[in-house]
């Protein structure tokens, strides 16, 4: 990972949120900068409780998945992502493929261009609904630290 300032971080979480939140048509642009903020967020949080200045491999280490962080942050209750995602299976050269995400790819859904059909058990507005409250939670972290 290449190194980051606790003062980078906390300054991507502001953009990306503020960027996201455009009440124009929801996106995946738009999801996606949110899932990337909500990220920054709670590595911002993750710093300055271990004192950290910079993002180091305890940091790397998270990856993109914030259901980890939200556990080592020590949140409780409903503040999580679906443990599993299933999507609707693709074929590949005839073969049908199965799809199956974990908190950690679900940025992969909007980076690659996914949308969920109407009769999925979890759509795009479920999700974003689960990250604005995070962000929510950062919010108020953020100020208090």
């Amino acid at each position: 990972m290449i190194p980051f300032t606790r003062r980078e971080i906390e300054k991507a979480w502001r953009e990306n949120l503020s960027a996201s939140s455009s009440k124009t048509p929801r996106t995946n642009p738009h999801r996606l900068l949110l899932f990337y903020a909500v990220e920054c967020g709670l590595k911002a949080i993750l710093m300055r409780r271990r004192q950290r200045d910079c993002t180091d491999a305890s940091i790397a280490e998270f990856g993109h998945d914030i259901n980890r962080l939200l556990d080592t942050l020590g949140v409780k209750g409903s503040l999580r992502l679906p443990a599993h995602i299933r999507l609707k299976d693709i074929k590949i050269q005839g073969s049908p493929q199965q799809r199956n995400l974990t908190p950690d790819q679900i940025n992969q859904l909007w980076r690659y261009g996914h949308s969920f059909e109407k009769n999925a058990q979890i759509q795009d507005k479920d999700l974003e609904s689960m990250l604005f409250q995070i962000a929510e939670w950062i919010k108020g972290e953020l100020r208090n630290t």
